[in-house]
């Protein structure tokens, strides 16, 4: 009887343990997820920073361009 009830708390104890290493993982992934979504995202955000700065510089250089263009002396 004794060694029953010893079986039980040890089956209770285990199946507590497992419940606490799977949350724990759970909290893991998630964490993991959560910084591999935000790279991305920062990524996507960087990239669209650079092809903005990118246009905008070619368009300036386009307009200087055209001034120069209208300045300069027509031979």
């Amino acid at each position: 009887m004794a060694n029953e009830m010893q079986t039980q708390e040890t089956a209770g104890i285990n199946t507590i343990s497992d419940a606490v290493g799977k949350v724990a993982q759970m909290q893991m992934d998630l964490v993991s997820n959560v910084m591999t979504t935000s790279l991305e995202a920062f990524k996507s955000v960087n990239k669209f920073s650079m092809d903005l700065a990118v246009n905008a510089a070619n368009a300036l250089n386009q307009v200087l361009e055209g001034i120069s263009a209208a300045v300069a002396p027509k031979k």
